[in-house]
């Protein structure tokens, strides 16, 4: 019996972290609510709140699933590639269209900020040094005698980089570019982080 209700109690926890990452890609982060989540997965929202100790924690959890979901792309993006820094350029570009395709979700991801009296998820913490590591490993094929200080600080600064270039495109700000002038942007950035 114990055993029915465990699986039960994740089938609930599924439906309801489920709906939280629906309504983020169709309104973005305002649109997860408790009780819309609650709404959304056919559940109570103490149900919610059995699996999710506040809303914070359930945005922490769709936030997990949108950083796997970006992993994965970039992942994908490199298979086949024979060059480090064709890998890298293939991550930048990857992540680039990940931004574009699901705006609401990647966005949710930096919006989102934690009470400063909450400490970060050791997996959320985790998913973050996934990602990074995807650029990290092509950045050390490039240069193997890169120190490990030097090397996380590279990663983060490629990362910034990138992302900073997205996002002023994404949210078409003055300086932002699009098309196959952001592409070819891209491409140029990464090479010259590259070669620093």
């Amino acid at each position: 019996m114990a055993g029915l209700q465990k699986v039960k109690s994740e089938e609930t926890r599924k439906r309801v972290l489920g709906a939280a990452v629906d309504l983020m890609e169709e309104g973005g982060l305002d649109a997860v609510q408790i009780r819309s989540v609650a709404e959304r997965a056919g559940y109570s929202v103490g149900s919610v709140y059995k699996h999710y100790a506040d809303i914070d924690a359930l945005i922490i959890a769709v936030n997990s699933i949108t950083l796997e979901r970006i992993h994965q792309v970039m992942r994908n993006a490199t298979e086949g590639l024979e060059t480090p820094i064709d890998r890298l350029k293939a991550l930048a570009h990857a992540y680039s269209e990940f931004s574009r395709e699901n705006p609401k979700l990647w966005k949710g991801l930096f919006d989102h900020h934690l009470p400063e009296s909450r400490s970060i998820p050791e997996e959320h913490k985790l998913a973050n040094v996934a990602l990074l590591s995807l650029i990290g490993g092509e950045l050390k094929a490039l240069d193997p005698s890169m120190g490990e200080d030097e090397l996380a600080a590279r990663t983060r600064t490629c990362f910034g980089a990138v992302h900073g270039l997205v996002t002023i495109s994404l949210e078409e700000r003055f300086a932002g570019l699009s098309g196959d002038t952001l592409s070819s942007e891209l491409d140029f950035l990464v090479q010259r982080l590259a070669e620093a």
